[in-house]
């Protein structure tokens, strides 16, 4: 009978430590799952923070050129863009939008005087901001149709440079 109760005090022994084990093993998994998930967390928010820098710096080498072509302008008699530099200002505008829009969906956009958005750019270069929106929105020289008059045919589409 001693041996009965010595070999179910052991067994239960072994089964107690066995419980131990696990429970510490369950324990150890979930706190490493929780480290791995901050972890990943700390990567993901420096990628996102990395992406937001070479972002801006794209936007100031997007931009570098336009303040040159300020400069340019200044110095010419002609205070008007060419076709060429017109161009060149609407895909910084472009490429500038995008940028904006990529920082405000990616919450990393900080704001003045860090991050400024197109017009405040423009508002930098008063040259080749009154040139281009002269270029944009200057008035059209055809008259407006009248109410007896047939409505007037759509403008063709502009032809597009690629």
């Amino acid at each position: 009978m001693d041996s009965i109760f010595s070999i179910g005090a052991f067994i239960l022994l072994i089964g107690l430590i066995v419980l131990v084990i696990i429970v510490q093993q369950f324990q150890q998994n979930r706190q490493y799952a929780e480290i791995q998930a901050r972890l990943r967390e700390i990567r993901d928010a420096e990628l996102r923070e990395q992406k937001a820098n070479a972002l801006r710096a794209e936007r100031t080498a997007v931009m570098d050129p336009i303040t040159m072509l300020e400069a340019t302008v200044q110095s010419r008699k002609d205070k008007s863009l060419t076709d060429e530099e017109l161009y060149q200002v609407e895909a910084a505008r472009t490429r500038v939008k995008a940028i904006t829009d990529e920082l405000m969906h990616n919450q990393q956009w900080l704001g003045t005087p860090y991050d400024l958005e197109w017009h405040e750019l423009l508002e930098r270069i008063p040259l080749v901001r009154g040139a281009f929106l002269a270029a944009n929105f200057a008035s059209p020289s055809a008259e407006l149709p009248s109410s007896t008059s047939q409505p007037a045919a759509p403008p063709p589409p502009a032809a597009s440079q690629s």
